[in-house]
Formats: C-alpha cells, sequence, structure tokens
C-alpha cells in the first residue's frame, strides 16, 4: 500500500523519480522498488518522505486517508494556548477552594495588594478581551 500512496504523492509534488531519489539521498532504482512495493523505507525515510509531502505517517502508509498536513496551524497553537491558560487557572482555583477562611483571606490580601503595585507600575495585564467561565459543581 505505500507503494501506491508514495507515488501518487511524487507525481501530485511534480517529483520523478530520479529528483525524488536525489532529494532523499537513495538510488532511483531504490524509489522504484518502494512503490512497487517490493522494499520499504526505513523508519529515517518515512519521516523525511512526510515531511517533504507534508503528510502524516499513517496516510503515506495506507493506515489513514486523512491526507491533512500534521503541522499545527496559528489557530491550532493559539488553542492550545488557551487550553494550558485554562488549565492553570482551574487548578489554581481548585488550590484556593481548598484554603481555609485564613487562607483564603491571606490570598485576597496579596492579590489587592498585588494589583495595586502593578498599577502604580503600570504592568497590569490586559484583561479585556478575557472570558473566564467558572462552574462550581458538588
Amino acid at each position: 500500500m505505500i507503494g501506491e500512496r508514495l507515488k501518487e504523492l511524487r507525481k501530485r509534488n511534480s517529483y520523478t523519480q530520479v529528483t525524488l531519489a536525489d532529494n532523499l539521498g537513495v538510488s532511483k532504482g531504490t524509489v522504484a522498488m518502494w512503490e512497487t512495493d517490493k522494499r520499504m523505507p526505513d523508519f529515517d525515510k518515512l519521516n523525511e518522505l512526510c515531511d517533504l509531502f507534508d503528510v502524516r505517517l499513517d496516510y503515506l502508509t495506507g493506515r489513514s486517508d486523512d491526507a491533512s498536513s500534521p503541522k499545527l496551524t496559528e489557530e491550532d497553537i493559539d488553542q492550545l494556548d488557551r487550553w494550558a491558560i485554562a488549565d492553570d487557572y482551574s487548578e489554581t482555583l481548585r488550590m484556593y477552594a481548598s484554603l481555609d477562611s485564613y487562607g483564603k483571606a491571606a490570598v485576597d490580601a496579596l492579590i489587592r495588594s498585588e494589583r495595586l503595585r502593578c498599577l502604580d507600575q503600570d504592568t497590569l495585564e490586559k484583561t479585556d478581551k478575557t472570558k473566564i467561565r467558572v462552574m462550581i459543581e458538588k
């Protein structure tokens, strides 16, 4: 199955067997053997092929029909950042909720004090576009 996919990707990306071989540092015969499923590329060459054609290994090997790029988009990276921040905030809120009244009062006082310091030094982070939802379940 890899041979069929490899040939399809090679042609779709305007490579000849010779130009693909040169790009990978192998012989034309090696590429031909891969395309006829008489040989299998080693792991390093599979990774190079995936990078070259911008496909997932599962697609190249025929285990998936998902030909999408494995690279994260800016939107994906932004979403991962938001999830990480949400996890951090959730953990902080859980720790705060576990404190006794004295501990909560101490944290509240520290937050107020630090907010005043940041205001004074003009170092407050912008939060006008930040939406925070808290859901408390028992």
